[in-house]
């Protein structure tokens, strides 16, 4: 007896992915390219055939051995095919610490290859239901991500990623897995408005009044994902590329303990680092930079000592 899904995607939770899609494609730019990296809970047919008809670029880590088929013609399983490949490049990726691992490195071997996957499947969607129906099967470029020696009890990488970007070089090869790669930026960015901006605990009268804080927050949130990132990679340059006059001016004030206000603002670093004392960072000795939420923590008492500062300012200034 053949199955099918008795449940419609659009009463699905991954339904979200392909209403995205559809919003992003109606709200890019004309001669813009927005690419859509997606995890493995992306990795849905209907997905596959949105992005087609969208013509929207994405890149989804493959969650299971879909059928293939290779550039060849031939009928085969993903992995299979994937197996006969030789390693082309081995690179090493930084992974960022999270809850239930630490930082690391990880020596990866790329493959990558091309080829098609059919979509049309009867044994899913039922003889008679048409509405799935795009094409018989959607070219994707497969690029293959797996660990070398990975240090025992940690998960080893091993990614698949399916692209309808064209992956025909090595060097476009690794460029889709540092671009896939970006995706735990996105996760840190997202932990930061729902733990640190709390806009799930927002509780207002009105949907219009929850989507105005909303995009409120997510400024502030980039605001302070930017400033733990540009630390690292600038941090000597000017902090006023990140805060406003009266955000420094006011961490100045609190740090120095002076009216007196320098006319260059101080660096990125200098500045992160006062935030964070704000929000409860020692700043000891063998202290790493403070953290996105401790900065964030900073970054609402900045608030207030802001009002404070400039309005005793005008005081002394009168």
């Amino acid at each position: 007896m053949k199955r099918i899904y008795s449940t419609s995607i659009k009463d699905k939770e991954s339904f979200k992915w392909i209403e995205a899609l559809q919003q992003t494609s109606a709200l890019t730019p004309e001669g813009s390219t927005v690419i859509t990296i997606g995890d493995r809970e992306a990795d849905i047919f209907e997905f596959l055939q949105a992005a087609e008809a969208l013509k929207q670029s994405f890149i989804v880590r493959n969650r299971q051995d879909r059928k293939f088929i290779n550039s060849e013609g031939e009928k085969t399983k993903l992995s299979i095919e994937l197996a006969k490949l030789p390693c082309i490049k081995i690179m090493t990726l930084d992974i960022p610490k999270n809850l239930n691992r630490e930082p690391r490195k990880a020596k990866v071997e790329i493959r990558y290859t091309e080829g098609s996957i059919p979509i049309r499947i009867n044994a899913v969607y039922g003889p008679k239901n048409k509405s799935h129906h795009i094409s018989e099967k959607v070219k994707v470029f497969v690029v293959s991500v797996k660990e070398i020696n990975p240090p025992k009890g940690v998960e080893a990488v091993d990614w698949t990623l399916l692209t309808n970007l064209e992956v025909k070089t090595v060097t476009s090869a690794l460029e889709k897995v540092r671009w896939y790669g970006l995706r735990w930026k996105i996760e840190e960015y997202f932990r930061i408005l729902k733990s640190g901006c709390s806009i799930e605990k927002c509780r207002l009268t009105s949907a219009d009044k929850l989507i105005k804080m909303i995009a409120l927050k997510c400024v502030i949130a980039f605001k302070l994902m930017y400033l733990s990132k540009a630390a690292l990679s600038q941090p000597d340059e000017d902090c006023s590329k990140v805060l406003s006059q009266q955000e420094w001016q006011t961490l100045y004030f609190r740090e120095r303990k002076t009216r007196k206000i320098p006319k260059n603002p101080p660096s990125i670093k200098e500045a992160m680092i006062w935030l964070g004392k704000l929000g409860g960072f020692l700043n000891r000795k063998g202290d790493k930079l403070p953290g996105t939420m401790v900065l964030w923590r900073g970054y609402e008492i900045l608030q207030e000592n802001i009002a404070m500062y400039f309005a005793l300012r005008a005081q002394f200034c009168g």
